[in-house]
C-alpha cells in the first residue's frame, strides 16, 4: 500500500541527518501557527501555538487534562476552526475534514450492522475508486492489522481490541497523508494495548503517512514516537519537544525494557511532574 502525497503545494523543509550522518530534507506537511482556540475569547484553550508535523513523522502529544491536546488533533482535522492564526495541510488552509486527514477516536463509532469489510470499505464513501480497487485495498489493509479471517463477522463478535484494528484500518484504507489519533487505545486491557501498539508501528513502517497521537501515558508515548510534545497548563503552551531515538525495529519487546528506554520515560515523568 502506497500514500500519496498531495503535490499541490510545496511545503515548508528543515534539515536533518540521515542514518549515515547525510543531509536530507524533512518535509512539513501540517502545520499550526499562532494558532489560539477556545470556547469564547474569554475562555481560550490555546493560544498562539506554533507546531509543525514532518512527513511520515510519528509525534505524540503529552500533558496534563484539559491543556489542548485533543483540541488540536480537532483543529488539524478540521472538525474546529481556529478564533486566530492559521492551519495548513500541504501549505493548504485547513476550511474542514478531509479524506486527506484520517481519524481513530478512544471510541472505533463502527457500524453494529456492517461486517468488519464493510466497515473498513465505509472509508470510500468520498473517493470515486474502482469497486476492483476497493476491494483489493480492503483485503490489503485487512491482512496488515491482523483481521484476516474475521472479515465478513459484525462489531458484537469481536473483542475490544479487533474493533480498534477495523477503526484504524478503516482510515488507513483510504491512504491519509497523516493519521489522527485520540487515545485509541485506552479502553483496552494492558496486554491488548501493548500488542495493538506493536501492530501500529508495524503499519507505520508500511503505510508511509505522518501519525499525530494523544495519549496520557508516557510509556505509549516513549514506546512510539519519534517525536514528543508535552503540553503545559498554560493555554496549550509548548514546554518541552523532545526526540525519540530507539533502536529498530521500534516495535520489538525488548525497546520496553530498555535502559534508553527507562531513561526516556523517567526523563519524561520528571518533566511532566514539574508541570503538574
Amino acid at each position: 500500500m502506497v500514500v500519496h502525497m498531495s503535490q499541490s503545494s510545496a511545503p515548508a523543509s528543515v534539515s536533518s541527518l540521515d542514518q549515515h550522518g547525510q543531509a536530507e530534507t524533512a518535509q512539513e506537511i501540517v502545520s499550526l501557527d499562532a494558532v489560539s482556540f477556545g470556547y469564547s475569547r474569554k475562555r481560550l484553550v490555546l493560544q498562539d501555538l506554533n507546531l509543525s508535523i514532518q512527513q511520515g513523522e510519528f509525534l505524540t502529544l503529552l500533558g496534563p487534562s484539559g491543556c489542548g491536546k485533543s483540541t488540536i488533533l480537532n483543529l488539524i482535522a478540521g472538525f474546529y476552526k481556529p478564533l486566530a492564526g492559521l492551519v495548513t495541510h500541504g501549505g493548504e488552509e485547513v476550511k474542514g475534514p478531509s479524506a486527506r486527514r484520517g481519524v481513530v477516536f478512544q471510541s472505533n463509532a463502527l457500524f453494529d450492522w456492517m461486517t468488519v469489510e464493510q466497515n473498513i470499505g465505509f472509508g470510500f464513501r468520498f473517493q470515486s475508486l474502482s469497486k476492483y480497487e476497493k476491494r483489493q485495498r480492503v483485503d490489503t489493509i485487512i491482512g496488515l492489522v491482523g483481521l484476516r479471517g474475521n472479515e465478513r463477522k459484525y462489531p458484537y463478535q469481536l473483542s475490544g481490541g479487533m474493533r480498534q484494528r477495523v477503526a484504524v484500518a478503516r482510515s488507513m484504507v483510504v491512504q491519509p497523508e497523516i493519521l489522527l489519533m485520540d487515545e485509541p487505545f485506552a479502553a483496552v486491557d494492558v496486554q491488548t494495548r501493548e500488542g495493538l501498539q506493536e501492530e501500529l508501528l508495524k503499519l507505520h513502517e508500511q503505510v508511509a503517512g505522518a501519525i499525530l497521537f494523544v495519549t496520557h501515558s508516557i510509556e505509549e508515548a516513549v514506546f512510539l514516537s519519534d517525536r514528543i510534545v508535552i503540553l503545559d497548563r498554560n493555554l496549550g503552551g509548548i514546554a518541552h519537544d523532545i526526540k525519540i531515538h530507539l533502536p529498530d525495529p521500534r516495535y520489538t519487546a525488548m525497546n520496553r525494557v530498555s535502559d534508553a528506554f527507562n531513561q526516556y520515560r523517567t526523563d519524561l515523568y520528571l518533566k511532566m511532574k514539574a508541570i503538574g
